[in-house]
């Protein structure tokens, strides 16, 4: 008699390696809404203006 080939390790395989392509394909979207944009350019400029002020009050110069 043929012995049965045991395909345990095989479905845990695959199942670790969806779970690995799941969590890189969560990772790249996690970033999408940062892409440049009006958004974007308007929270740098009050992070610029709040550094600035910042900067002054403490008389730090670059």
């Amino acid at each position: 008699m043929a012995e049965e080939k045991d395909n345990s390790t095989l479905y845990i395989g695959g199942i670790i390696l969806i779970a690995v392509v799941g969590v890189f394909i969560l990772k790249g979207r996690e970033t999408e809404h940062l892409q440049s944009g009006a958004s974007t350019a308007s929270t740098q400029a009050a992070f610029d203006a709040a550094d600035a002020k910042r900067r002054a009050q403490k008389n730090v110069f670059e």
